[in-house]
C-alpha cells in the first residue's frame, strides 16, 4: 500500500495482540533504511538474536552462516514481522533460501510493492479513510476530541481534504 495508510501500524497492532501464541517473536522496523544505513550482517544478527533470545554477534554468523544458524532454531513457531521492505533480497536475507520454521508460523511483511508479496498466502491491503472516519481521527488529535468548536469546522474539513484519507497525514 501507500506511504502513510498504516500499513506499520496495523503490523504493530497485529504483532501485539498474537506475539503471546508464539515461542518466538521479531518484529523489525524500517527494514528498507536499516538495510541501507547497517547492511545484511546487521539486520541477520538482529534477526537470530531476536529469535533465539541469545545475544549474538556478526562473527558468529560470518562463521556459522545465517542459514545454518536460522536452521538450528529448529521448528519453533515464530512470529517475524518484516517491516518497510523493498526488495526480494532483503526478503531472501532474513529469511533464507528454505523457511525451516514450526508450524503456526507467520511472518508478516509491509511494503509499498506488492510484487514482492508474489509468494503470499493472503495480502492485505490497507483502505485510505471515509470522510466521516478521517475527520474524527483528525479531530481526535488537532483537538483531543471529536467535536471540534465551530471556528475549526470548515478548517477541519479543508485539512481532511487535503489529506485525502491517509491516517499518517492526518495524525
Amino acid at each position: 500500500g501507500m506511504g502513510g495508510v498504516g500499513k506499520t501500524t496495523i503490523a504493530r497492532a497485529v504483532y501485539n495482540e498474537i506475539s503471546r501464541r508464539f515461542e518466538a517473536c521479531c518484529f523489525l522496523e524500517n527494514v528498507k533504511e536499516d538495510f541501507m544505513k547497517h547492511g545484511k550482517l546487521h539486520m541477520q544478527t538482529v534477526l537470530i538474536s531476536s529469535v533465539s533470545n541469545n545475544k549474538v554477534g556478526s562473527s558468529d554468523i560470518s562463521k556459522n552462516g545465517f542459514q545454518v544458524m536460522l536452521n538450528s532454531l529448529g521448528q519453533r513457531k515464530v512470529l517475524i514481522v518484516l517491516d518497510d521492505v523493498d526488495t526480494l533480497e532483503q526478503i531472501e536475507a532474513l529469511l533464507g533460501g528454505q523457511h525451516s520454521f514450526g508450524g503456526g508460523s507467520r511472518i508478516i511483511i509491509t511494503t509499498r510493492d506488492s510484487q514482492l508479496l508474489s509468494l503470499a498466502d493472503a495480502i492485505y491491503k490497507p483502505k485510505i479513510l471515509s470522510e466521516p472516519r478521517a475527520l474524527e481521527l483528525f479531530r481526535r488529535y488537532a483537538f483531543k476530541k471529536n467535536q471540534p468548536t465551530r471556528d475549526y469546522y470548515i478548517l477541519s474539513s479543508r485539512a481532511v481534504k487535503y489529506a485525502q484519507g491517509l491516517p499518517l497525514a492526518l495524525k
